[in-house]
């Protein structure tokens, strides 16, 4: 069994690698046709000119003369033959090959010859790093500064309009001591206005949606890490960090168009941003696919990731500048980095789906994509470089942080679907045992009332015969007269006692039944059948009922016994002289019932004890402390709460606030 399902696991494994590698392939080889400078590349004549189409556009890839080392006016060319080298845009990547150092920073001329007819609009990309353009002798514009004296830098993407009739000569003067990359490495497109201008905007779309996207993951992962406290906020970050990292690194575009200084500094950026996106990539996949184990493996790991990520930042920004021969070193080694963290972040990939871990499908495609996009990245230099698109690298890049971005929500959905499962299951098992507890109870209650039913018979026969000897006078002296006496006072406390224990199990034994009650009725039936007993006492029993309809759910009997159990209480409290008042109101979501008299008062010391059962202030007149204990467990099953505000001396209000029904 466990062998089948390991060949069913590596079968999956190679079917999903399979795929996304043809994916990939179909993909890179559909843009290398359809959006590639060179084989949309203006034709040569035999004479070597470069003809220049009325309608649409081309790159300039083929007929470049270079001059290295030399900075060459449109005067130079009139007055004699230089020497030069054939070449086409992107061929050499920087001036290394022409120095014996293999110093790479230096000056160059760039000379083409164009045919044609009309306005025409050149998009020079890039010119790395300063470059000033001349057509037919007359200066178009210069980005930085390309005399070594007055060297400066300045990467910007730059359009110049001219008008050409017949031939032309185009002459692009570049100085490079700033960068690895020199010279006209990308290849300038020219065409009529309308067609590149829709090329700019198109490759401007491209971008936008890339950073647009990644930046939007970024922030929202942010914010979900700096208010999680689980296991996933780590995955969640390193998410968050790896869209951010690709933001960066796909934002140059806006940064060449508006022509932002500090060169060194942004291309540092950039490569710091392509690295660390490999280090978070990595990061991920040992946290999904190696939970656990592999300690040192990971260290090592994190460690030459993150020392890459330094590497990358200190050498363009420190070291170039001081030994410029390491600059060919220093591109073989970033892509071979680039080459070795793809295959083993497919590996990782191959390792959890081996593993039968979750969610495996989409990162292992993703991974395989991104692999053969930087292989294809490192092999199709001089052979591909898109018009409007994104580069293959940047495209992988992209599949991993879509991949991940569909991770998470993979992770989340199954995250919520557990929880509801949890919570459905916590549901079920509260309604267990709420039902397990009621019953519980009610046979606690039935036992405490059978138990008191059963110890008051003997309690009254023996209350009963001590009274009988007493009163009969059978051979009793005086001292067991009084024992007697003693013997039925104690009966009488037990009979009482028995009473109360009764009282709470008939309260506790079952919950009460709710209705909806007409409040205002059933407050003026409780006052009309008590009033006779209260005045009894002597006290006067007054109403103040709201006409404004109160309707409440509520068990009757209950809250009758609850207000009773107040109103004897100030009945006993209250002199003869002295009034009770009972009274309604409501606002719009509660009504008050409040019963207040004007009576002795309570002390301020036992106002927060009078709802704890056996406090009681009245021991002498044998009170157990039960009835406001037994009121407010009544009121708050109700939903309701007890008030009591009292002045020593003054009188006492007691307020039930409870919900209305609407």
């Amino acid at each position: 069994m466990k062998q089948t399902q390991y060949a069913k696991y590596v079968l999956f494994t190679i079917l999903t690698i399979t795929g996304a590698v043809i994916i990939s392939l179909l993909g890179l080889l559909a843009v290398t046709h359809y959006d590639n400078k060179y084989i949309t590349k203006a034709p040569l004549t035999q004479g070597g000119l470069c003809i220049i189409p009325e309608k649409g556009y081309c790159a300039l890839v083929d007929g470049w003369e270079l001059y290295p080392d030399l900075l060459l006016s449109p005067e130079d060319f009139s007055s004699e033959k230089q020497p030069y080298y054939d070449t086409w845009a992107g061929e050499y990547p920087n001036l290394s090959l022409f120095h014996e150092d293999k110093n790479p920073y230096g000056i160059s001329t760039w000379r083409l010859r164009l045919q044609g007819n009309g306005n025409v609009l050149l998009y020079l990309q890039e010119p790395l790093c300063a470059a000033k353009v001349y057509v037919d002798g007359l200066c178009l514009g210069q980005t930085g500064e390309v005399s070594p004296d007055n060297y400066a830098p300045l990467i910007k993407d730059a359009a110049y309009s001219f008008f050409l009739d017949g031939e032309a000569e185009l002459i692009i003067q570049t100085a490079n001591y700033s960068h690895y990359y020199g010279g006209i490495w990308y290849a300038p497109v020219i065409g009529d206005s309308n067609s590149v201008s829709r090329l700019i905007a198109s490759r401007m779309l491209v971008y936008g949606l890339l950073f647009f996207s990644s930046i939007t993951l970024s922030l929202f992962c942010i914010a979900l890490w700096m208010r999680r406290d689980d296991d996933n906020k780590t995955a969640v970050f390193y998410f968050g960090m790896l869209s951010l990292s690709f933001a960066l690194r796909i934002c140059y575009p806006f940064l060449r168009m508006f022509g932002v200084p500090l060169v060194r500094t942004l291309y540092a950026i950039e490569d710091a941003a392509a690295v660390s996106g490999i280090y978070f990539s990595l990061q991920i996949a040992l946290l999904l696919f190696l939970p656990e184990g592999f300690v040192r493996l990971k260290k090592t790991l994190r460690i030459l990731s993150l020392s890459v990520c330094g590497i990358v930042i200190v050498i363009p920004l420190f070291v170039f500048a001081i030994f410029p021969g390491l600059v060919p070193c220093y591109g073989l080694f970033i892509s071979w980095y680039k080459a070795v963290m793809a295959i083993f972040l497919v590996s990782l990939t191959v390792y959890g789906g081996f593993m039968e871990l979750p969610h495996i499908k989409t990162i292992l495609a993703a991974a395989a994509a991104n692999g053969i996009c930087l292989f294809y990245s490192v092999l199709s230099i001089g052979y591909y470089e898109p018009f409007a698109g994104a580069y293959p690298e940047e495209y992988g890049s992209f599949c991993m942080v879509a991949a991940f971005a569909v991770l998470m929500v993979q992770r989340s959905r199954d995250m919520a679907a557990e929880n509801q499962r949890l919570t459905l299951h916590l549901q079920e098992e509260v309604g267990e045992k709420t039902e397990h507890l009621r019953r519980l109870l009610m046979e606690r209650g039935q036992l405490m009332e059978e138990l008191g039913h059963d110890m008051k018979s003997p309690l009254t026969s023996l209350s009963n015969m001590a009274q009988i000897i007493r009163l009969n006078d059978i051979m009793l002296d005086e001292d067991t007269r009084k024992r007697m006496i003693h013997i039925e006072e104690q009966c009488g406390i037990l009979s009482e006692r028995l009473k109360s224990i009764q009282e709470i199990a008939a309260q506790t034994s079952s919950p009460a039944q709710m209705e909806p009650v007409s409040l205002n009725t059933f407050l003026a039936d409780f006052y009309h059948s008590c009033r006779p007993i209260i005045e009894l006492y002597g006290p006067n029993f007054l109403k103040n009922i709201t006409a404004r309809p109160c309707r409440i759910m509520a068990n009757q009997e209950q809250l009758f016994r609850a207000l009773e159990n107040l109103l004897y209480n100030a009945a006993d409290f209250t002199p003869p002289d002295g009034k009770i008042t009972l009274s309604l109101t409501a606002d719009g979501s509660c009504a008050y019932i409040a019963l207040s008299d004007t009576g002795c008062g309570i002390p301020e010391k036992d106002l927060p004890n009078i709802f704890r059962r056996s406090f009681t202030t009245r021991s002498d007149k044998g009170g157990q402390g039960l009835g406001l204990a037994i009121t407010r467990s009544i009121v708050l099953e109700h939903a309701g709460r007890i008030e009591v505000i009292s002045t020593e001396g003054e009188g006492t209000t007691f307020t039930i606030c409870i919900p209305l029904f609407i």
